[in-house]
């Protein structure tokens, strides 16, 4: 999967953590610092392999434990329709 932002959000980083907004329901999620660092690497044009690459450079951890991670996380964002893969987008 290659994330990106869906066209129904708006978010903001507010002292060091993301807020996102579903701007189709009004609901608002709060991130941790890890969830704000993948959040700001979804671009459109990185797959999750570099973002999982990302966070274990960033965080310190096994490029294994990162990947899981971080596909969780965006498969938790895209079931929410908060990201959607850009692949997909262009086609």
């Amino acid at each position: 999967m290659t994330p990106k932002i869906g066209p129904n959000v708006a978010w903001q980083i507010v002292d060091g953590e993301a807020i996102i907004v579903d701007l189709a329901s009004g609901s608002t999620i709060g991130l941790n610092p890890a969830g704000t660092f993948v959040w700001s690497q979804i671009d459109g044009s990185r797959d999750d392999d570099a973002i999982a690459g990302a966070v274990a450079a960033e965080f310190d951890v096994s490029p294994e434990i990162a990947a899981s991670d971080t596909r969780e996380f965006l498969q938790s964002m895209h079931a929410r329709a908060l990201l959607v893969d850009a692949a997909e987008a262009r086609t």
